[in-house]
């Protein structure tokens, strides 16, 4: 009979502000504005922005190859979902000020998810 009061209370416990999962689908369509200056592969090459392929755990400023900002260089960013979050929360401005990067933003919480969640599966080496 416990299992079964656990279980009916689940969801009343679940936090309400969590909201649904991220939708890397969604994060899909957002980066099609990203896609201009960003490469996804391995072999995508540089564009007017590095390649973000294994973005996640890199240094910033570490790409081969790509003439970074000196500012973006000197950082001491490594790049994770918290600091990416906030790069498109602040906007590069305020996070890499000095930088290349152009000022784009995503104001909403579960668009930044989204986009997370898409650059993680696509990035991610295997």
């Amino acid at each position: 009979m416990v299992p079964a009061l656990l279980l009916a209370a689940g969801p009343a416990l679940a936090d309400p502000a969590s909201g649904p999962p991220p939708d890397p689908e969604h994060g899909k369509a957002l980066f099609r504005a990203c896609a201009l200056c960003h490469t996804l592969t391995p072999d995508g090459g540089n564009r007017a922005g590095p390649t973000l392929w294994g973005l996640f755990g890199r240094p910033a400023g570490s790409v081969p190859g790509y003439r970074y900002s000196d500012a973006l260089k000197n950082s001491g960013i490594v790049w994770d979902e918290t600091t990416v979050s906030r790069l498109f929360e602040a906007g590069p401005d305020t996070v890499t000020p000095g930088s290349k990067m152009p000022l784009q933003t995503i104001p909403s919480p579960s668009d930044r998810a989204d986009l997370l969640a898409y650059l993680r599966e696509v990035t991610t080496p295997p």
